[in-house]
């Protein structure tokens, strides 16, 4: 009897915290945008082997995978094993007609060993 009064304790506690987390200012849905950047090659820049970002840097070495598709006129970047924030990996969308550009610009940057999925 115990263990069902708190399992429905729990459920009503949660279902009060669903607006506070759909809240766009506070919640999931922020990090859940995606960006979108027009000039990828320019937001993506290497320097002394260290991956920029925007204004977030990685070194290369911790780099293992990078996640790159093409869906319509819109390409999707995505570092899925880096994190630059807990819980925030690099990702952003960018025009499909600089996919290419922008593969061969990281693989000109990165170790041999990265391994792009798509």
């Amino acid at each position: 009897m115990l263990d069902f009064e708190l399992g429905i304790l729990a459920a009503i506690s949660n279902l009060t915290m669903l607006p506070f987390l759909f809240n766009s200012k506070n919640g999931i849905t922020e990090y859940q945008k995606q960006q979108v950047v027009k000039d990828p090659i320019n937001h993506l820049t290497f320097n002394d082997n260290v991956l920029n970002i925007g204004s977030d840097s990685l070194p290369v070495q911790q780099i293992r995978k990078v996640a790159m598709d093409t869906c319509g006129e819109t390409s999707f970047f995505s570092l899925p094993y880096n994190q630059i924030k807990p819980g925030v990996v690099p990702a952003f969308e960018f025009p499909s007609e600089q996919f290419e550009d922008l593969k061969s610009h990281l693989k000109s940057g990165l170790p041999e060993t990265v391994i792009f999925i798509s």
